[in-house]
């Protein structure tokens, strides 16, 4: 462990593994919390080539933040590919400050100081490791204000949109407040048709995750295959899921138990958050993602959640259902100057506005 200190008044300290950090505050997120930092910090995970933590304390506040060196992120390579890029964003490594999969970045209610040691010390981590970046990714629109005033980036892009609906009353409510009939009425009759199906939902939490997570796993290895794109979620990530507090999986089972589709999340406070999702496609996919939504409303009601974060991807169906769309981007810090790769993330960004993000 090194001392360093970049900004007055900051002193940052890095640190090899989570556990030999102090507790932290209460987590804003579930993608904040330190047992989801522990969870992404296995090699297996992600693939990552180093991990790195970083411990920043202003005066009596603390705050840290992950850093991860990787050249072969799952879900970078799954947007390029959705975006049909002949070349790579980058030619090497980048170093993320934490994972593209954790759905939420940032440091909310972190000073401007701290926000300023933690880029100079990630870019000071990248350039150590030869990496040809560090990336601030998931920041929402609130976040990404406070970063770009502090520390202007090299480059912008939106990579992401995540979803949120107040939960009201529950299904009835939720329905009711979608903003067209015709979206209203596709709802209702996916989820009719997998009532008609026999599909039942089935909440599994704690000792009872890890082995639905296998067929979790199962299921989206075949789907990844069947659709030619690639596996998004290895099962080291799955089965790292038990580990983070309120982790719950929402299945859709078939009358003889196959595995129509699922939700992988957290409930954290009073919010239930989708992060994950699983749905298979051919004869059960027109109707399986509607019918999940629809009990996922319904399980968030019941358990007393007020707010779901239905995650990313399905962009133009959740919006058409109502959930209001948060844009998350991912700040760029360039190691050394570089034209070509601001062009293509500018070439990044535009190409994923045009295949049908919000």
């Amino acid at each position: 462990m090194t001392v360093t200190s970049l900004s007055a008044g900051v002193c940052a300290r890095w640190h090899r593994t989570i556990a030999s950090l102090p507790e932290d505050r209460p987590a804003v997120t579930p993608f904040h919390t330190r047992q989801w930092a522990a969870a992404w910090q296995s090699p297996q995970v992600e693939s990552a080539l180093t991990h790195r933590h970083l411990l920043l304390m202003d005066g009596q506040d603390s705050h840290r933040l992950s850093y991860q060196l990787s050249d072969a992120s799952p879900l970078w390579k799954a947007l390029e590919s959705d975006t049909h890029r002949r070349t790579p964003v980058f030619s090497g490594p980048v170093v993320y400050a934490p994972s593209l999969y954790s759905q939420y970045g940032g440091l909310p209610g972190a000073s401007a100081l701290v926000l300023a040691e933690a880029v100079d010390r990630g870019r000071q981590l990248a350039r150590e490791c030869d990496a040809q970046a560090l990336l601030m990714p998931n920041l929402a629109p609130a976040e990404l204000a406070q970063w770009t005033r502090i520390r202007p980036p090299d480059a912008q892009v939106r990579l992401f949109y995540g979803h949120r609906t107040p939960v009201g009353a529950g299904l009835a409510e939720f329905t009711a407040r979608i903003p067209s009939s015709q979206a209203r009425e596709e709802f209702q009759r996916q989820h009719r048709r997998g009532v008609s199906a026999g599909l039942s939902l089935r909440a599994v939490t704690g000792a009872d995750l890890p082995p639905v997570l296998l067929a979790v796993h199962a299921l989206h290895q075949d789907e990844a295959r069947r659709q030619g794109r690639p596996a998004l979620y290895n099962l080291a990530m799955l089965t790292a899921l038990p580990r983070i507090p309120g982790a719950l999986a929402l299945l859709a089972e078939e009358t003889d138990g196959t595995l129509a589709g699922a939700f992988l999340g957290f409930r954290h406070g009073t919010t239930l958050y989708l992060w994950a999702e699983i749905v298979a496609h051919g004869r059960r996919g027109d109707h399986a993602l509607g019918w999940l939504l629809a009990e996922g409303i319904r399980h968030a009601a019941a358990t007393g959640a007020r707010v779901l974060d239905a995650g990313r991807g399905h962009y133009q169906f959740k919006r058409r259902m109502g959930f209001t769309p948060v844009p998350l981007t991912t700040a760029v810090y360039l190691t050394t100057p570089e034209p070509r790769v601001i062009s293509s993330l500018r070439e990044l960004d535009t190409a994923l506005d045009a295949i049908g993000r919000p």
